[in-house]
């Protein structure tokens, strides 16, 4: 069986296990609005020559005037302080239990993730502080002031 046809299986068995959320295959992942916010959960595909492993990311990206004024996010295992996980599809029936798998991993350790740095005022307060936490959410340091004064705004009027 092709790669390609792997992926195929495993998205059919991951879609309906997350009922609310939209597929945007260009993106390669799925997308919910949170009111300012949306919650982005991407997959990362890694091909090898008969199978692949997905690797599970969130983040959060807050909007005004439908345009991105900042994104934080980790990739799963990482917010809890593992490294990478992958789950690894290598037949039609080991995708529905990677499916499964990867959604149990994401409702435990993603949703948590995506409801706390929703609130603007956390989000700002970690990336102030800096340290692991900041570095976690969002890892290329230079950009903190800029997302830091970009958040401010929506946490002030006429954004709240």
């Amino acid at each position: 069986m092709k790669v390609s046809e792997l992926h195929a299986a495993f998205l059919k068995e991951l879609a309906p296990l997350l009922p609310g959320w939209t597929f945007v295959a260009s993106q390669r992942g799925f997308k919910r609005v949170d009111g300012q916010a949306n919650w982005l959960f991407h997959l990362a595909f890694v091909n090898h020559e008969c199978d692949f492993d997905v690797v599970g990311n969130v983040a959060v990206e807050f909007i005004v005037a439908k345009k991105r004024v900042a994104i934080v996010g980790a990739q799963l295992g990482n917010i809890v302080g593992v490294g990478q996980t992958r789950h690894s599809v290598r037949s039609l029936a080991t995708a529905a239990e990677s499916a499964k798998s990867l959604v149990a991993e994401f409702n435990g350790v993603g949703i948590p993730f995506l409801q706390r740095y929703s609130n603007p005022s956390i989000t700002v307060t970690a990336l102030q502080r800096g340290g692991s936490e900041a570095l976690l959410i969002s890892p290329f340091e230079q950009n903190h002031t800029q997302q830091i004064m970009a958040l401010k705004k929506l946490v002030t009027p006429p954004y709240n």
